[in-house]
């Protein structure tokens, strides 16, 4: 259980990051933005480690 946590914790942590910067609750936000910034961050992530893998 604990272990989940930390894992969503990990991978929620950049959408977080710029919505607290931002100021905005993760209420307020309904999930939109921090899943928006979540995905271009972890593709982001992805795509630099398949290209040092295929490349």
């Amino acid at each position: 259980m604990w272990l989940t946590k930390v894992f969503l914790g990990i991978l929620f942590l950049p959408g977080n990051i710029v919505l607290k910067s931002l100021g905005i609750t993760v209420e307020e936000d309904s999930g939109i933005l921090r899943s928006f910034i979540n995905s271009c961050f972890w593709g982001l992530v992805a795509m630099f480690i398949a290209i040092q893998w295929f490349i």
